[in-house]
């Protein structure tokens, strides 16, 4: 990973302090001169810092006024929740709700598409998602595998998935947010803490001989899995908070 920039270093300061609501909704965020005098750079680079702040949804530029503190709770987009994802460890309640929203969306979409899918399977090629159930196992299969890796490959079967049902709505959403997890290691550890990724598997490969089958399924028949999946997951979210309330702290002061 590229080492962070002085602009990152104090975009990610001004953006916590957004998130941990130390700055209100509306507030009139620090001018140009005071980012430049506090963080002890200059004013241009002040002045990108506040340009960043409006690209990531956490502020809002007004004639007149500067730049103003935008209430991320109703206005922020998924770019802004992206990135308060990343303070995981800092914000833990928030980052819980968050985790959940992505597992509870996720969910409905892997759930809506496969009923579309096994509704009317000869329709659909499995060869793309098969492949990357391949790529799944063999990252899963290892004595140690790495974690983090093993979800990027997982997340990549499912939007094969999405992509083989012509699901562009929904693989615009996954691809929004399912990847959120990626870069908070507490949630690969959370996901394949009540059972292993070789479990994983095992299921994925139950869906794709269904799937292979080629025998419709009724529109409103229930996945074989589904209930457990559904129980599994929130087993997940509760893990994920057991970890991210272990590891949870106050950052010091970001030195620029």
């Amino acid at each position: 990973m590229p080492r962070p920039s002085v602009v990152d270093k104090v975009v990610d300061q001004l953006a916590y302090r957004i998130a941990a609501g130390r700055y209100a909704p509306g507030e009139i965020m620090p001018s140009v001169r005071q980012v430049a005098a506090e963080f002890d750079i200059s004013a241009p680079t002040a002045n990108v810092v506040l340009g960043r702040l409006v690209s990531a949804g956490f502020a809002d530029a007004r004639r007149g006024l500067g730049h103003t503190v935008r209430d991320i709770r109703l206005y922020g987009g998924v770019e802004t929740w992206r990135y308060v994802f990343r303070f995981s460890r800092q914000l833990p309640d928030t980052a819980l709700k968050i985790f959940s929203d992505i597992i509870e969306a996720d969910q409905t979409v892997l759930f809506a598409t496969l009923r579309a899918i096994l509704t009317d399977p000869r329709r659909y090629d499995p060869a793309p998602a098969s492949r990357a159930i391949d790529r799944l196992e063999l990252l899963a299969s290892g004595p140690e595998p790495d974690l983090t890796e093993v979800m990027q490959a997982e997340l990549h079967a499912l939007r094969m998935i999405l992509a083989a049902a012509g699901q562009v709505v929904f693989l615009a959403m996954f691809n929004s947010i399912g990847e959120m997890m990626i870069g908070v290691p507490e949630a690969a550890g959370a996901f394949y803490d009540p059972v292993g990724p070789a479990q994983h598997v095992l299921i994925w490969r139950e869906l794709l001989r269904t799937w292979q089958r080629g025998v419709p399924a009724g529109p409103t028949e229930p996945l074989a899995h589904e209930a457990l999946i559904g129980e599994y997951h929130r087993q997940v979210v509760r893990r994920f908070g057991e970890l991210i309330a272990a590891t949870a702290f106050q950052p010091p002061r970001i030195q620029v």
